[in-house]
């Protein structure tokens, strides 16, 4: 069978699909992967048997919405490739998906997440039940559900027969290691002694870090003596994010301002004593290369992007409204930013004797824990639906094809 996978999201959504892509391609699927960068260089390296498709307009942008017919180029590849089957994104579905259904002449068998929880992923526009209506192989899953099992499950549905439990896994080639040796060599860093770091804010992960000076702080006081290295990875537009945390008083490198290649960023955390960070793409291939990891996590995802595999030891403060998919509705995000230097000290002296993976939660604080987690996923709902519905009546083009009419106007109707 040939078979379209689509995955626009990020770099760890990628890393914890890898083991469903895996499975298709041993059973002697012929399978193409639609991505974007830096997750489509990380296939590219990974499955050279498969055919890699990289996605040029980022889907959640609103920009690209108001294109008329944004993924023309991509779903072009994807009729010449002639899939039997398609895979639709993982569980939060985005308007790359709902292009293809409405532009899929063939009406292909599709493959995907339903789930009987309230939920509105916000890179929709269609409700995502009505998504679901097409899908052949529907595998229904709690929100909550780890996304690694999500794509197990819907693997096993696929392919008729229990797909075992796998744990992502990457293996830097030779010239990735020795141009990651060459980089350790020009900044005097050896392997083993430094660690991999992806924090700093910038446009779209403010809801994700724990803060500037917070992280400033843990380098220069927590890693012993602040004298273990710290190599920074990342996106330049966090590099100005890093240089300030980088005033504090540790040594350390910044490849967030010009990021190596992807196989020797992997090469990179290959060679390091571990991961330091937020829930991060980074954090995901660090522990594909079997690393430990020390991540401080918020709870808009609460349990769906956990490290995959241990040692790790993720760091939260506990409240309430937990899942609300990073629409938060307090005047910060009290689930990451109020984790105290404290706890993430006791987070790294757990780090070395930790067997798998270790949720340490400080209690909820009844002072800032106001609001219920029904409160919480309501107030994201409509949200997204009233963005939506802004988004819908703006500018001319794509948005006025048939899909933005009467069922999307109804779920409007009802947030107003």
């Amino acid at each position: 069978m040939r078979i379209t996978i689509s995955s626009p999201d990020g770099l760890g959504d990628f890393v914890l699909r890898m083991p469903l892509i895996q499975a298709l391609l041993d059973a002697g699927h012929a399978v193409q992967l639609s991505l974007r960068r830096p997750a489509a260089d990380l296939a590219a390296e990974t499955f050279p048997d498969a055919e890699c498709l990289e996605i040029s307009a980022d889907p959640y942008h609103a920009d690209t919405r108001r294109r008329k017919n944004p993924f023309r180029r991509e779903h072009r590849a994807i009729r010449k490739f002639r899939p039997d089957l398609y895979v639709a994104s993982l569980f939060a579905r985005n308007f790359y998906d709902e292009v293809w259904f409405e532009q899929d002449q063939w009406r292909l068998p599709v493959g995907g997440f339903s789930t009987g929880d309230a939920f509105w992923p916000p890179g929709t526009v269609t409700d995502p039940s009505r998504l679901a209506e097409r899908f052949r192989f529907n595998v229904k899953v709690p929100v909550s559900l780890p996304e690694l099992e999500k794509n197990r499950l819907l693997g096993s549905a696929i392919l008729g027969h229990e797909m075992g439990t796998a744990i992502p896994r990457l293996a830097p080639h030779a010239v990735a290691l020795e141009a990651a040796r060459g980089i350790l060599r020009q900044h005097g860093l050896r392997e083993g002694e430094y660690w991999i770091a992806c924090v700093g804010h910038r446009s779209g992960i403010a809801l994700k870090d724990w803060g500037e000076e917070n992280w400033r702080a843990f380098f220069s006081e927590v890693i012993p003596g602040g004298n273990r290295p710290v190599v920074f990875l990342g996106n330049p537009k966090e590099s100005p994010s890093v240089e300030r945390i980088r005033t504090g008083n540790f040594s350390s490198i910044n490849l967030a301002s010009e990021p190596p290649a992807i196989p020797v960023s992997t090469a990179l955390a290959a060679l390091a004593a571990g991961y330091v960070g937020r829930d991060s793409g980074v954090m995901h291939m660090t522990c594909a290369v079997g690393r430990p990891v020390l991540a401080a996590f918020a709870g808009g995802h609460w349990g769906r992007f956990f490290p995959s595999s241990g040692p790790a030891v993720v760091v939260t403060q506990a409240m309430s409204c937990r899942m609300c998919d990073f629409v938060c509705p307090h005047e910060r995000p009290h689930c990451i930013t109020d984790i105290s230097l404290e706890t993430m000290r006791r987070a790294w002296e757990r780090l070395p004797v930790t067997d798998g993976v270790e949720i340490l939660e400080q209690p909820r604080d009844p002072k800032i824990d106001t609001i219920s987690q029904e409160a919480a996923q309501a107030f994201a709902r409509d949200l997204a639906v009233k963005r939506t519905a802004k988004s819908s009546t703006a500018g001319t083009g794509w948005h006025r094809i048939k899909r933005y009419t009467a069922a999307f106007r109804k779920n409007c109707d009802q947030v107003r």
